[in-house]
């Protein structure tokens, strides 16, 4: 329980720090944002970017997503937003692995089982909330999950989203239609504890 209850605290603590003191950054990439929509390929670049560096930066993803499929349509503002997010996702992974080589080494059996019983269900259910999902990459990381089973929960929990917020956008910018998009991702959430549990409870019977 302390390979998941420490890198998870520190590294929430972490990034909720850097909510508090950049704060006001969230307005400057949204408006950054907006100078570049007469010009997709930059405004694509740095939305990956953007996307890429929630890790460490408090931005706001789900808007970000929100201008990609605005801006960009459907189909090309989906990849971008899930190329910036594997990104991350990538990124958060290594940054636990670093922070785990000072620790003893993690056996494979108790990476697998760490899998089991938490992986792929907290990745999944964890993919739309902020500060949670990019701890939950850390954790995956620091506890040596396999990269190939962390990178598809990955794809497999943002997928949706990126296609749910790229849709909305490509419609045009509504406030009733923005509030029920995250209604959506919230409902996508609770389907994919269900099924969860659906799935594991064999395997703990």
């Amino acid at each position: 329980m302390k390979s998941l209850l420490y890198p998870l605290l520190v590294f929430a603590s972490f990034v909720i720090a850097t909510f508090l003191v950049f704060q006001n950054l969230e307005t400057v990439f949204a408006d950054k944002l907006n100078t570049l929509v007469q010009y997709p390929w930059q405004f694509g670049a740095l939305s990956t970017l953007l996307l890429a560096s929630d890790l460490l930066l408090p931005v706001p993803s789900i808007l970000v997503m929100y201008f990609n499929g605005y801006v960009l349509g459907t189909f090309s503002g989906t990849l971008v937003s899930l190329a910036g997010l594997m990104l991350g996702c990538v990124a958060g992974y290594y940054l636990g692995k670093i922070g785990s080589k000072k620790q003893s080494q993690v056996s494979t059996h108790r990476a697998l089982l760490f899998l089991e019983k938490y992986g792929s269900l907290a990745i999944l259910l964890s993919r739309g909330i902020p500060i949670l999902s990019e701890s939950i990459c850390v954790v995956c990381g620091f506890n040596n999950m396999p990269f190939k089973h962390y990178l598809l929960y990955n794809l497999i929990g943002y997928l949706p989203l990126c296609v749910l917020y790229a849709y909305c956008g490509s419609i045009g910018y509504d406030q009733n239609n923005f509030m029920l998009t995250l209604g959506c991702s919230v409902l996508l959430g609770i389907c994919f504890w269900f099924f969860g549990k659906k799935l594991t409870k064999p395997a703990n019977a």
